[in-house]
């Protein structure tokens, strides 16, 4: 299913491409100019990579290019025809409405424009008038299976009850996800400035500053041509409409890489017209070559071709290797171990959109794990999940058979006072008095702590098994029960190098947590070791000789992780200091001999993550490195410390 979805999308990305070329070419009836917006638009990395995911973007792509080649269809036609161009544009409309919203930010000013022409021109009749809204209407019709699905509430997964009218609103509105914002937290506003700077910065990142330059001249040298005036002048309220309301509205903080990847999705649809723009820019310069230079028109269109030829070869150089997916298994991977970490028959409460995506993905979709039910904690926040999800579920119990999941801290609105129905607490002792296994990943969702009051997070393999403090364990049966599980971390970790990724990219997120599994065994065996006294372990060698094998096992997880097999960290600056927290257990706790090998990672890593991150220490690491420096000088030249 996932190869299908992935072709399909690349098909509906390439169709859009396609659509630029044709609305370029009717503007201009120059094929260079065609050839460049297209390509510049086609092969640059926001379209490419998110064409062949399965996203909804790409098919907004497609419909909001098909848009814009509608208005030069409008535009070009003949005046007793434009009511009926109208018609269909409404009904593309329609249609483009029922896959993102965003395109209303296209369709409202274009809508305008058409209805205000018609007016002029006295081309359109009450009857047209109230068949073209009838077209819209219509194409709004895919909105019917939304209810009908709620009320035999039959889907592997959905949002929301859309049986009732108010349920239909809230979610055709996306109320719980924001609406026209990126995320549903009243309390923050989109930072205009900014994130116009942002916008024009990945603009040029995306389709290069002579994209830009050729768009700016069309704009400015527009008024001199009928033929293209009035198409550029829409075109440029749409963005101008669609820029200035989304960078309102895009209330998240882009600082960080992944966010800013989140955000930069909803700029393809405004680069759209830029390329388009782009390539009128290109005939406004081959067109007054053409006319005042006698004979120079065919050395023009031969350089332009050229150009647009290389401006295409710059961008497929520029992104096809950060954009080619071919060998990109690391979402079905990353499920599967995920899914193969919990036993039979038992539930797993995942918190975060990739955990829980990639689980039900597999599980729903390709009947990978079918014994295993996937509960999203996040979900089970709204009234509706029970409603809407109960017949999915094997194993999952609805503790008191209530609808509400601990309201009074994770309802969207309606204030801190509302009453809730159960919490963590309730569920866990549901499963744990029915003897289903129930298990958490990543961690648990912030806010709910009474279960802490009688349950511990126990790490086995990927997982965190919810365990009954009445059955606490001691080191040792934590440490049977480790090794009684030994995950092969190591089996295709290949692709946790975030390198190979775009850095603003899910895949990127994933494949620098992927050794977070390796750690949970030892951080968990480290707390058992404080909490039973260090001093204690050192006289049982045994015991001692174990954790130090679970610390290698976790250490040895992140060694190996790049393709070409070399012992080298590629992650993230929080596993440089992870990597030498691991390497200072074991040359705390472990034999003296080892301790000088164990001391080089500790410096090498930490100092390390002080230099990637420029950041206090604030857990007293540096004194640990001043005292390993006074007792080995030449820690970090000395081959002898070599592991």
């Amino acid at each position: 299913k996932q190869w299908y979805q992935r072709r399909v999308r690349g098909f509906v990305g390439g169709l859009a491409a396609f659509m630029v070329y044709l609305t370029t070419y009717k503007i201009t009836k120059f094929i260079p100019s065609a050839m460049f917006a297209s390509s510049v638009f086609g092969f640059s990395h926001l379209i490419w990579f998110h064409s062949v995911g399965a996203e909804i973007f790409s098919l907004n792509n497609l419909f909001c290019s098909t848009l814009l080649y509608w208005v030069v269809r409008f535009e070009q036609a003949h005046t007793s025809n434009k009511a009926w161009v109208a018609m269909e544009a409404s009904f593309l409309s329609g249609l483009s409405m029922c896959n993102q919203h965003t395109s209303a930010l296209f369709i409202g000013p274009i809508g305008a424009w058409m209805f205000l022409s018609l007016i002029k021109d006295k081309a359109i009749t009450m009857e047209q008038f109230v068949k073209t809204g009838i077209a819209f209407v219509v194409a709004l019709t895919p909105y019917i299976q939304l209810p009908i699905s709620s009320f035999y509430a039959k889907a592997y997964s959905t949002w929301g009850d859309q049986r009732t009218f108010q349920g239909f609103i809230k979610h055709v509105s996306r109320e719980e996800y924001g609406t026209f914002r990126l995320t549903a937290d009243d309390s923050t506003t989109g930072d205009l400035i900014s994130n116009i700077v942002t916008y024009t910065q990945d603009l040029i990142h995306e389709l290069t500053v002579v994209t830009l330059c050729l768009t700016l001249l069309c704009v400015l040298t527009a008024w001199k041509s009928t033929q293209i005036r009035n198409v550029v002048y829409v075109y440029v309220s749409a963005m101008f409409v669609y820029i200035m309301f989304f960078c309102n509205q895009a209330n998240i903080d882009h600082s960080r890489a992944l966010m800013k990847g989140v955000l930069e999705r909803f700029w393809m649809q405004s680069n759209i017209p830029v390329s388009i723009l782009a390539g009128c820019g290109m005939w406004c310069i081959y067109t007054p070559i053409k006319m005042k230079f006698e004979g120079a028109g065919k050395v023009a269109y031969a350089l332009l071709t050229v150009g647009a030829l290389l401006m295409a070869t710059f961008q497929i150089h520029s992104n096809y290797t950060i954009c080619d997916m071919s060998n990109n298994y690391i979402m079905r991977d990353y499920g599967r171990k995920l899914l193969d970490s919990a036993p039979k028959n038992s539930v797993v409460m995942v918190e975060g959109d990739m955990p829980s995506l990639t689980s039900r993905y597999l599980r729903y979709c390709e009947f990978y794990r079918e014994d295993v039910d996937i509960v999203d904690q996040e979900l089970i926040g709204f009234a509706w999940y029970k409603p809407m999800h109960k017949h999915i579920f094997k194993h999952y119990i609805f503790p008191y058979d209530g609808d509400l999941y601990y309201k009074k801290l994770l309802a969207r609105k309606g204030g801190a006072n509302v009453p809730y129905t159960y919490d963590f607490h309730a569920v866990f002792d549901a499963h744990v008095q029915s003897g289903i296994p129930i298990y958490i990943y990543p961690f648990m969702k912030h806010g709910d702590e009474r279960y802490k009051e009688s349950y511990d997070l126990l790490p086995v393999n990927m997982l965190y098994k919810v365990q009954h403090k009445k059955q606490a364990l001691t080191v040792e049966e934590f440490l049977d029960l480790a090794f009684e599980h030994d995950y092969n971390f190591n089996e295709n970790m290949d692709y946790c190098n975030g390198g190979l990724y775009p850095e603003r990219s899910w895949e990127n997120v994933i494949a620098e947590s992927c050794g977070h599994t390796a750690f949970f065994p030892p951080e968990h065996a480290h707390r058992l070791i404080t909490e039973n006294n260090a001093h204690t372990l050192k006289e049982n060698q045994a015991t001692l000789r174990r954790i130090l094998k679970l610390y290698k096992r976790a250490y040895d997880a992140l060694t190996v992780t790049l393709p070409d097999g070399t012992e080298e960290l590629m992650f993230s600056a929080g596993h440089n200091k992870n990597y030498g927290v691991l390497a200072y257990l074991i040359y705390s706790y472990g034999p003296k001999e080892d301790a000088p090998k164990y001391a080089r990672i500790i410096v090498q890593q930490w100092e390390t993550y002080f230099n990637r991150t420029g950041e206090v220490d604030q857990d007293g690491l540096k004194g640990v490195l001043k005292s390993i420096h006074d007792r080995y000088p030449d820690i970090l030249t000395n081959p002898k410390y070599d592991m």
